[in-house]
């Protein structure tokens, strides 16, 4: 009988904690080829909802490319960002 009443105890408990968390992600890319000059574009998003709150976390990256006197120069720039918001 103890051990009944125990496991009726942890099955509620575990029910209980249960907990829902969804993940959303995007991303975009943009290329565009001008003989010489090269552009890509590249977005990503990710959003992650749990009963805790949510946090977004995005990264962009601009990459350009040119070919001057036979060499291939590429610049790349990335960004990246953060938020979180706690539930009330």
């Amino acid at each position: 009988m103890k051990k009944l009443v125990f496991i009726a105890i942890i099955s509620a408990a575990a029910m209980f904690a249960q907990t829902a968390t969804s993940t959303d992600s995007t991303s975009t890319t943009v290329s565009e080829d001008h003989g010489k000059k090269s552009y890509t574009d590249s977005a990503t998003t990710t959003t992650n909802a749990s009963p805790a709150g949510t946090t977004t976390d995005s990264t962009r990256t601009a990459t350009k490319t040119k070919r001057k006197h036979g060499k291939q120069v590429t610049k790349s720039t990335t960004s990246d960002s953060s938020s979180a918001t706690p539930r009330d």
